[in-house]
């Protein structure tokens, strides 16, 4: 997948490129004249994407003639006085929807993007490697239009006053835009994106709500990730909008091969299971040492299906292992999930157990219930 080009207002578009974009419509809504009637829009998905923006809403409130969130919630949210909010339904298409916009008689401007649940490579952190369709602009005829849109979407979850209000402002626009000045904005928040991105690259250092700054740790034996840096790569963020899929491999005595077989056994053996586990790997995901005795892989954006090819791989792989060198004894126990729960310690996987059902080899769940995890024991 082509990573996008920041320079864009339409097509494949990063989380960097749309946290700029947003906060740019944003603070247009708080430069308008206070006398001019304003609707405010926006989707975040989730709730803590919109309490990082808090302050900025309640103050955009204070202004506004309509200010309407939306957010999938399972309770009843802490909003800023005059904000008003729509709970979403988590398998609606609104929920995968991140928008932003601002319309009023004379200006308009927007941010509209899908969430396409894939992930940038190169990315910083899980948060920050996310990935959209969508576009964004100063476009007053094209806000005017999403706030229809939005209006329709959202019906009469929104209170009668408030759609009264949000009518008012919508016949209001009558004049014509003036092209020229959306032109011009656009070219300045284009090129301002493009180097505050820029500047992120080459820093290290993410732009306002991108993530945090990944820890890129590997351990110097095996050369797999270290558990801070995997956790510290998936972020402190709880919200659950990118699926990942995980593979807990357990090699049982692995961590007794020093005293057992030696040393330089063990120094070899374990080389040989991160051979196995890197050569499976995309570039986004991680694979980790849990302990002595087990690892895990993590992938983000992978299907149940893909996730449990992926441990079929792994097994089928670690099977010739052992019998490349049979006087090693290699066996595996492999465990599989697939969650969109949050938030996930890492470390905390290998302390799971379950009974062996070579009946259900895997169990694909979104919780972490001791009774929903299954066992394989393969060779």
């Amino acid at each position: 997948m082509a990573i996008p080009d920041t320079g864009v207002r339409a097509g494949l578009l990063s989380k960097r490129t749309l946290v700029v974009a947003s906060h740019a419509v944003e603070q247009a809504a708080l430069a308008g004249e206070r006398h001019e009637p304003v609707i405010v829009l926006a989707l975040f998905q989730r709730l803590p994407y919109f309490q990082r923006e808090a302050e900025v809403y309640r103050r955009i409130a204070a202004l506004a003639s309509v200010t309407v969130v939306g957010m999938v919630s399972d309770a009843r949210p802490d909003l800023p006085l005059g904000v008003t909010p729509v709970l979403l339904r988590p398998e609606e298409d609104l929920a995968r929807e991140w928008s932003v916009v601002v319309l009023t008689p004379t200006f308009g401007a927007s941010v509209v993007a899908i969430d396409l649940e894939e992930l940038d490579p190169d990315g910083a952190t899980l948060e920050a490697s996310r990935l959209f369709r969508g576009r964004w602009g100063f476009r007053r005829e094209e806000a005017y239009a999403e706030a229809v849109r939005l209006r329709d979407a959202l019906g009469d979850r929104v209170p009668p006053d408030v759609r009264r209000r949000f009518e008012s402002v919508l016949n209001s626009v009558v004049d014509p835009p003036s092209g020229e000045v959306e032109r011009r904005a656009e070219a300045v928040v284009r090129h301002l994106a493009t180097r505050l991105v820029d500047a992120r690259d080459a820093t290290g250092h993410a732009v306002s709500g991108a993530g945090e700054e990944a820890r890129d740790a590997l351990d110097p034996w095996t050369g797999l990730h270290t558990l801070d840096s995997v956790n510290a790569w998936l972020g402190r963020q709880v919200a659950d909008t990118v699926r990942i899929g995980l593979v807990v491999i357990r090699v049982p005595g692995l961590s007794s091969f020093p005293d057992v077989h030696g040393p330089s056994a063990a120094v070899h053996t374990e080389n040989n299971i991160a051979d196995v586990l890197r050569v499976h790997l995309r570039p986004v995901d991680r694979a980790a040492r849990l302990n002595g005795d087990e690892f895990v892989l993590v992938l983000p954006g992978s299907s149940p299906l893909a996730t449990q090819a992926v441990a079929d791989r792994v097994l089928d792989a670690l099977r010739g292992l052992h019998n490349t060198y049979p006087h090693l004894p290699v066996t595996a126990e492999v465990r599989v999930r697939h969650t969109r729960d949050r938030p996930i310690d890492v470390g905390e996987l290998g302390t799971r157990r379950a009974p062996v059902t070579p009946e259900r080899p895997y169990t694909l769940s979104g919780t972490f219930a001791e009774e929903e995890w299954a066992s394989f024991i393969s060779l």
